[in-house]
């Protein structure tokens, strides 16, 4: 099962505010995910890269029920300015649990691992 998510915000805070800092060592940070849940696509109507992903999420939530058992989140990066600023250009992108595992393509083997054995960040995109 796949579920849509529009951008949500930490209560007291604005969508734009970031209580943390944009700089981890001299690495910067991604923005995390616009919403929260175990696994994140951000992706656009009409790509199909971002529906093999999702297809790949929906074989492996009936294969696997343990590892996947709450839907995908799926984020529309052409719904927020900022999200489509910072991720547009590499959809889908997908996370899990907060942390980025793969942008543009997700085999299954990446994406059974994190949800395995907790999730390995890729280095960030440009």
């Amino acid at each position: 099962m796949i579920r849509r998510n529009r951008r949500r915000t930490t209560p007291g805070k604005r969508a734009d505010e970031d209580e943390r800092s944009p700089l981890v060592g001299n690495t910067p940070r991604p923005p995390d995910p616009p919403v929260e849940g175990h696994v994140v696509v951000l992706g656009r109507s009409g790509c199909h890269l971002c529906d093999d992903v999702l297809a790949l999420c929906s074989r492996v939530a009936v294969e696997r029920p343990d590892l996947l058992p709450d839907p995908v989140v799926v984020v529309d990066v052409d719904e927020d300015p900022q999200v489509k600023a910072r991720w547009g250009d590499h959809v889908p992108v997908t996370f899990v649990d907060g942390v980025l595992i793969a942008y543009w393509f997700l085999d299954r083997d990446t994406l059974v691992s994190a949800l395995e054995d907790g999730p390995t960040p890729v280095p960030v995109v440009p």
